[in-house]
């Protein structure tokens, strides 16, 4: 009685130029790093940014002008002290703004930040 074993095929590497029967031993130093989300971006900040836009009554916070979550009038969920001056992203330092709002108000922050506003 004959008895067959199915053997894994080898495979060229082009990075280290090798055969290996496997996955190449090195392969773990090429491997790109996983960057955790956090903070802006993905889905635990878009449902804080909702739950902050429902709190304000989807209205900007400085003129009362009012926002939506998408296109034209799309507000800003914009932090109250910002993260740069050690802010955090709890839902009492978030506020909604509008473009306008927010614009005036990085501008501020831009000059602080150079030494050049003393409010």
């Amino acid at each position: 009685m004959i008895c067959l074993v199915a053997v894994k095929p080898s495979r060229w590497c082009p990075k280290c130029r090798s055969v290996h029967i496997d996955k190449c031993p090195n392969a773990v130093a090429w491997e790109r790093p996983v960057f955790k989300k956090s903070g802006r971006g993905g889905r635990p900040w878009r449902a804080k940014r909702h739950s902050v836009f429902e709190r304000d009554g989807y209205q900007c916070c400085e003129c009362r002008r009012v926002v939506t979550l998408h296109g034209a009038l799309a507000g800003i969920c914009d932090h109250i002290i910002p993260k740069a001056e050690g802010g955090t992203d709890d839902q009492d330092n978030l506020q909604t703004l509008c473009s306008m709002c927010s614009d005036l108000k990085t501008q501020q922050e831009s000059l602080r930040g150079r030494g050049g506003f003393k409010p």
